[in-house]
């Protein structure tokens, strides 16, 4: 009897340890789904995963230029100035020092491919900047025995006085040289310091409006955007479109990247640059300096660099 009592003793302290070893378990792993809710419930998921995965709202946006203590004046003055300088030194030399060796001696093998050919004289197109710096676009104007005159233009950029590099852009033949810039038309506001705040509006009025990405499916439906900011609807509307298509949530994924001036047309170009996941685009906003305000958003970049007359 005393065997037997002291076996089940033995089982009844071995079911007790059992009984215990469970319960800290239990109490143990309910502590840690405890935590765990906790930990879940303090982490922040992006809201643009739960609305759409497929188009996380990725903040880029490409290297803008700075549109600060901008004067126009002095850099118009500057561009006459420089284009001066070089008829001066082209007339006394009849070398083109301002393109490298092998811009110079490309240009000269077109030139002088056939006999009568020479280059008379240069003439400015525009002044602007990007992000490579302030610039000057030039034609080189070649005469020869017929009534065409060709121009083969070059995108000239400066650091004070000096030319630092040279780009060439392309060739245009007609029977006057063309000539964009002119000395005696005042520069009026030139609007590079209202573009930035301008584009702002531009972007809330495409956010407020619901026609970012998936929901911008025609260009008509920019139109009232358009009228509203004063844009001309018929240059402007693709423009718009374009621009919200390849948007984020924001509308923040674009900067402006450059503005080009011109006496003929008297307009202020800004240049805009728009970054998606797969492409870039550009952009041309246009600031009319007859009429002092912002006249179209168009797609693609307009320049005198490509006008013939």
């Amino acid at each position: 009897m005393k065997k037997l009592n002291k076996k089940y003793i033995k089982w009844i302290i071995i079911l007790l340890l059992v009984v215990i070893i469970v319960s800290a378990y239990a109490l143990n792993l309910g502590k840690i789904k405890d935590k765990t809710v906790d930990h879940i419930a303090q982490l922040t998921i992006p809201f643009s995963l739960i609305v759409n995965p497929k188009n996380i709202d990725e903040d880029i946006a490409p290297k803008s230029i700075t549109l600060k203590n901008s004067d126009m004046d002095k850099d118009k003055q500057k561009a006459l100035d420089l284009i001066n300088t070089l008829n001066d030194d082209y007339n006394n030399t009849k070398d083109l020092s301002f393109l490298s060796n092998d811009q110079e001696k490309a240009l000269s093998k077109k030139v002088h491919k056939k006999s009568h050919r020479y280059i008379a004289n240069l003439t400015l197109l525009n002044f602007g900047k990007d992000t490579h710096g302030k610039y000057i676009t030039i034609s080189c104007n070649r005469y020869d025995d017929t009534k065409n005159i060709v121009g083969y233009r070059y995108r000239l950029y400066y650091q004070d006085d000096s030319i630092t590099s040279a780009k060439y852009l392309n060739q245009k033949t007609n029977k006057y040289p063309a000539k964009y810039v002119l000395d005696d038309i005042a520069m009026g506001k030139d609007g590079t310091s209202q573009a930035n705040a301008f584009m702002q509006r531009l972007k809330t009025a495409i956010i407020n409006s619901n026609l970012t990405a998936t929901n911008a499916n025609d260009p008509g439906n920019f139109n009232q955007i358009s009228l509203n900011l004063g844009l001309n609807p018929d240059k402007s509307d693709v423009g718009l479109f374009t621009l919200a298509k390849n948007s984020n949530s924001r509308v923040s994924n674009s900067s402006i990247v450059g503005y080009q001036l011109s006496d003929v047309p008297r307009y202020t170009r800004v240049y805009i640059k728009q970054l998606s996941k797969n492409d870039s685009y550009f952009y041309t906003l246009t600031f009319s300096r007859n009429s002092g305000r912002f006249i179209n958003f168009q797609r693609g970049i307009i320049s005198t660099d490509d006008l013939n007359k």
